[in-house]
């Protein structure tokens, strides 16, 4: 008769590092490949489940250095998500509120068990707010289930409203990211010179940033997350020698997809592109939404690597949260594609008048096409998302309408060029 060993409880240390945008490398290597990028007011409200006022789920934070608004905004971030997931077992999160190098805006470091019983892969890592989940039992006992760190020397807007200030950064916004990342959206890729692998992290890569807990041996074995993530052609990553050159072709080749049935179906049938630049940025490369391809105001931008000022998105988005139950996560969430969340802030159009440059700014209701045209209806120029900044300087003095187009819809908004 086999005994089955309960494996002794590890750490998976995994950071995840959120950058403002347009800021030098730092020490640490990761690095802002987004500089010169534009930033617009852009606010996407809480989900459904938020608004419903049901929690199936909670969190117990250990609060280091939190101010009190610091704390309120905090607890806003885990009370969307306590609406969005279910577990019978408490997320347990250590918060540390303390400054960290310029630029950076938080860091995560999750807690991770392996081999588990009732682990749905063998020989890899899940994060351990996730393993408690599936299981329904707490595998971590007197240990958090990650370390949460925010940047105090940023300049914060802590309100729970959206109506993010320009020149600030939205507190619940960044730590609904961070603790994406400790609910289980992470990776153990590493590149090392010419080669890339997997589960061959250590605990230097990460200083001067502790864990609270110890680190572990990672057995050159992946994060479920990595399980999913596939090259151009369609191979797993993971199925390629470990560690190899050809890992490291793929981790730093702009082509690396998340192949989970979920996600995709939140996608409209499309594999999500994840954030693979050709210089790979330990914390930041595979383990987030590509850049590019859901840029500032799309529904789910909250997961990309670098954040905008004045933003405030506080709705993780369908793709991640199709990741999310793609890698073991009991969610609720009606965003499925064509359905949005109800609460949002209008279409919006400004300076009006202006002269040389106007913006376009909506929500994540605002999906599909647009396009300008003169009052004669002949069309100017095309849009396939919002935010966007447009140059008017080679319009004609007159006034010009903003179609958006949709399936079901359509909105028209003016502006007068003079």
């Amino acid at each position: 008769m086999k005994t089955r060993t309960v494996l002794r409880l590890f750490l998976t240390l995994i950071a995840s590092a959120y950058l403002m945008q347009s800021v030098a490398q730092d020490p640490l290597h990761w690095e802002d490949i987004r500089t010169g990028s534009l930033q617009s007011p852009v606010y996407i409200p809480p989900p459904p489940a938020f608004e419903s006022g049901i929690r199936t789920a909670s969190f117990s934070v250990t609060y280091t250095g939190f101010t009190p608004d610091a704390t309120t905004a905090f607890d806003y971030a885990a009370a969307i998500w306590s609406s969005l997931l279910n577990s019978s077992v408490p997320i347990k999160v250590n918060g540390y509120f303390i400054p960290l190098l310029p630029g950076l805006l938080g860091i995560t470091l999750p807690n991770g068990r392996k081999d588990f019983s009732g682990a749905p892969l063998p020989a890899t890592w899940y994060a351990t707010a996730l393993a408690n989940s599936i299981t329904d039992t707490e595998l971590n006992t007197g240990e958090s289930d990650f370390d949460l760190y925010l940047n105090s020397g940023i300049n914060w807007y802590y309100g729970t409203d959206g109506n993010c200030p320009a020149g600030k950064y939205d507190l619940v916004s960044i730590a609904l990211h961070e603790m994406c990342h400790g609910l289980g959206f992470v990776g153990l890729a590493k590149v090392t010179g010419t080669t890339g692998s997997f589960g061959l992290l250590e605990a230097i890569d990460f200083a001067p940033i502790t864990t609270s807990f110890p680190w572990p041996d990672l057995d050159t074995l992946p994060a479920v997350f990595d399980t999913k993530l596939i090259e151009e052609d369609g191979n797993f990553l993971i199925t390629f020698p470990n560690p190899s050159t050809d890992l490291k072709s793929h981790f730093t080749g702009n082509q690396v997809y998340f192949d989970g049935e979920n996600a995709s179906q939140m996608n409209n049938g499309f594999k999500p592109k994840m954030y693979a630049p050709s210089s790979f940025a330990l914390g930041s490369s595979l383990v987030h939404l590509n850049e590019s391809t859901y840029p500032a105001g799309n529904v789910n931008e909250l997961m990309t690597p670098f954040a905008g000022a004045s933003n405030a998105v506080h709705d993780p988005g369908p793709i991640v949260m199709g990741i999310l139950k793609d890698i073991g996560w009991n969610v609720n969430y009606t965003g499925v594609p064509g359905e949005l969340p109800a609460k949002a802030h209008p279409l919006k159009v400004f300076p009006n008048p202006a002269s040389t440059t106007i913006w376009i700014t909506g929500n994540n209701n605002h999906l599909g096409k647009f396009e300008v045209t003169d009052v004669s209806g002949h069309r100017i120029l095309k849009l396939d998302y919002l935010p966007a900044s447009i140059s008017i300087d080679g319009f004609s003095n007159g006034v010009y309408i903003i179609h958006w187009l949709n399936d079901e819809v359509t909105e028209t908004h003016t502006f007068l060029k003079y």
